[in-house]
């Protein structure tokens, strides 16, 4: 008869490490990724309206509900105020990359229909209606790219 023992105590140390570690690049994937998405949602056309400015200083980036960074730098008028939310709204367990824009009207501008049901004419030049929506239909992979970058150079 043969007996054989095995100790599996360091394979579940190298299993949590490996954990500890995806979860911490997942996230640095993921904050490199919301901040792009923001950059642009800015400045790549369709951009956000800009007649104030006061609409392109109010978008902030969270990643697992903290800030990392705000447009609140971006150029205004004397009549407009960036207003970027600081704290977001909470989330899940899950990993959690989210844009906001943190105007009354910014819901309407992006889907280019006024409060008054009619069409809203962009007057910014390279301005125009689902400046969000557009760069994840177009960059979409680009962003999960970087997230998957960063956990494949994970050490």
């Amino acid at each position: 008869m043969i007996k054989i023992e095995t100790d599996f105590t360091s394979f579940r140390h190298g299993i949590i490490n490996v954990i500890g570690k995806v979860k911490i690049a997942s996230e640095q994937g993921m904050e490199k990724a919301v901040k792009q998405f923001m950059d642009d949602a800015l400045h790549v056309p369709p951009t956000v309206p800009r007649e104030t400015g006061g609409m392109a200083a109010s978008h902030s980036a969270f990643v697992n509900n903290n800030l990392v960074a705000t447009s609140a730098s971006e150029p205004t008028t004397g009549e407009a105020a960036p207003t970027p939310l600081l704290v977001a709204p909470p989330t899940g367990k899950e990993l959690v990359g989210t844009l906001i824009v943190h105007r009354r009207q910014a819901a309407s501008l992006h889907e280019g229909i006024s409060r008054h049901g009619t069409p809203y004419k962009f007057k910014s030049p390279g301005s125009g209606k689902k400046w969000i929506e557009a760069k994840v239909i177009r960059f979409g992979q680009k962003y999960f790219g970087m997230i998957a970058g960063r956990i494949r150079r994970a050490k």
